[in-house]
């Protein structure tokens, strides 16, 4: 099997720019010679997504709504890594104290993803805050309205699978740090299917 590769790209022109993006349209050319004019690239500054547990095995996480999709639903804490920030610890101990009022007494960063690696040029830095705790007033900005919840972790797997998760990277983040604490596993199934 032959595996792909890179397109080239012949141009690129800068389509919008403001504070919280770039979109740019590049002229791009496959190994096979087709040609993909405009293919349409989103520049965003990097995310981090803050998998907050207390000693007492409860998750914080945020009731927010979101334009989008057009509903309030459940989200863990996190946002755009500001160029200030130094790295994605200490992007997520800002980040949780802002959007929820908890600290955490252990940060680690557990992997980094892209949210859309067809389209988007960022990558969401997934870190576990242990020992969460509230410690103070949240700082929301303008637009911002959040309600904080504590749940039960035993509580998580099935909010996932009633969809009270919408954005599909959240659900990627939770799981993949659950799992890095044992507190979700991924089976492989057995050659039955079982």
């Amino acid at each position: 099997m032959r595996r792909p590769g890179a397109w080239r790209v012949a141009a690129s022109r800068l389509i919008h720019a403001d504070r919280w993006i770039r979109l740019r349209a590049d002229h791009c050319i496959t190994p096979e010679g087709a040609v993909l004019d405009p293919y349409y690239v989103l520049e965003y500054a990097d995310w981090v997504h803050v998998v907050a547990v207390t000693d007492d095995d409860r998750l914080v996480v945020n009731h927010q709504y979101r334009h989008g999709a057009g509903c309030v639903h459940l989200e863990l804490p996190g946002g755009v890594m500001d160029a200030t920030d130094v790295g994605p610890l200490e992007a997520a101990a800002r980040e949780l104290r802002e959007e929820t009022g908890f600290a955490a007494r252990e940060f680690r960063h557990i992997t980094s993803l892209s949210p859309n690696s067809a389209t988007h040029t960022n990558r969401i830095h997934i870190v576990l805050a242990l020992g969460a705790y509230a410690d103070g007033a949240q700082s929301l900005d303008a637009g911002e309205e959040i309600a904080v919840e504590l749940m039960a972790l035993a509580e998580i797997p099935a909010l996932i699978s009633s969809g009270a998760f919408v954005q599909a990277a959240h659900v990627a983040s939770l799981m993949v740090a659950l799992q890095g604490i044992g507190r979700m596993r991924f089976v492989p199934m057995d050659a039955s299917g079982a």
